[in-house]
């Protein structure tokens, strides 16, 4: 089918993060505490399920910049007892850094492919920071038209405003995720969605499956 405009999930779908475990061991380095991969690691669990406990903060978090930063920072509180400070320097030196944002193999290919057809492309993300920071970081911001983020329209997935920055109906549009609850609401909207199973931190992503679903050629 042809599709006159796409809409990519970010993280999870084009881009992943640096390792978590590493980040910990450095900033902990640097504040003068040595610790080992599987302390670190065991503070980032910790971490982690904190993170789900806390489900006021969870469901408000991506739908402001201050929601954001608050509720990682709750989630991040067992690496206080690393040291002071480092709940907020993990938030703003890995959670918020651009150059944490790492491209999956495949994702400046699929970018490349569907704006040499003509097709423009939303970014569309549940998130609190300035993603589109860590596109430009790549480069991979050039074949982006627009990135349409949760934390600065108060809303969910906000496909329909994708849509209407991109002039373009919902029935004409695909939406490429990796969350079947998050981007499947799109189908609720009228658009067209594919939900791409997982793979690890730095595997090709399967993008190339976007490309063939719209009948785009591939241009990397």
């Amino acid at each position: 089918m042809r599709f006159d405009a796409v809409l990519f999930d970010n993280g999870g779908t084009l881009t992943h993060r640096t390792s978590p475990v590493a980040a910990v061991r450095a900033l902990a380095a640097r504040a003068g505490v040595e610790i080992g991969e599987e302390e670190a690691a065991r503070y980032w669990r910790r971490s982690k399920e904190l993170g789900k406990s806390l489900v006021e903060e969870k469901r408000r978090r991506n739908l402001s910049r201050p929601n954001h930063r608050a509720a990682y920072i709750a989630a991040y509180a067992p690496f206080e007892q690393i040291a002071s400070g480092l709940a907020g320097a993990m938030y703003d030196e890995w959670k918020t850094n651009p150059l944490t944002m790492v491209p999956y193999p495949d994702a400046p290919g699929v970018l490349k492919s569907f704006s040499a057809a003509g097709i423009p492309i939303a970014i569309v993300s549940n998130t609190g920071w300035s993603i589109d920071a860590g596109y430009a970081a790549t480069g991979m911001d050039a074949f982006v038209s627009t990135f349409v983020l949760s934390c600065d329209l108060g809303v969910a997935k906000p496909f329909l405003t994708a849509c209407e920055r991109l002039d373009v109906s919902p029935e004409r549009t695909l939406m490429v995720g990796n969350n079947r609850l998050a981007d499947s609401g799109s189908i609720c909207v009228g658009c067209h969605c594919l939900i791409l199973p997982p793979v690890p931190p730095g595997a090709t992503r399967g993008l190339r499956a976007a490309a063939d679903a719209a009948g785009v050629a591939w241009a990397a």
